[in-house]
């Protein structure tokens, strides 16, 4: 596995965010995938005043005990 996070910047001033994570068993996958992008985007945008034009989360590996 690569980096695990992406950044494209667009000619308009937003930006796309691409991460790559890795989970443990037994996690609910939407739920995770929905919490990662709805913080990402809150925080970038409150922090930079950047507009967030996607987040994309994609779930690489499965850690199972």
């Amino acid at each position: 596995m690569g980096k695990g996070v992406r950044v494209e910047f667009h000619e308009d001033g937003a930006i796309s965010i691409e991460l790559h994570i890795m989970v443990g068993d037994g996690v609910n996958l939407n739920a995770i995938g929905k919490s990662i992008i709805d913080e990402v985007r809150y925080m970038v945008e409150k922090c930079t005043g950047t507009q967030v034009r996607a987040v994309n989360v994609y779930i690489d590996s499965l850690l199972i005990d």
